[in-house]
């Protein structure tokens, strides 16, 4: 009975090392993205974004989500929803 006791112990300290071991994004832990991407919202500020493809679009960000934003296009007049996953970058001008 003593060795089922001994593995017990033995998993039980494995699974705690790996669960200190795990880390999680900081836009989950913290909520840095959402508020950098808040302030971009409220302070309209004219942003260059830079897209997987190489394409860059210049306008303001008018709404984000947690997987898409809208970014206003003021040359082309036009309003584009993009998922954050085909941003390469984003920087403000």
């Amino acid at each position: 009975m003593a060795l089922f006791k001994d593995h017990r112990r033995t998993s039980r300290r494995r699974f705690e090392r790996s669960e200190r071991g795990v880390r999680r994004n900081p836009d989950e832990s913290t909520g840095a993205e959402a508020d950098y991407w808040r302030s971009l919202v409220d302070s309209r500020a004219d942003v260059t974004v830079v897209l997987e493809s190489g394409e860059q679009l210049k306008g303001r960000i008018r709404y984000c989500d947690l997987n898409c934003f809208s970014i206003h296009l003021a040359d082309r007049g036009l309003n584009v929803f993009l998922r954050k996953s085909s941003v390469l970058c984003i920087y403000e001008e």
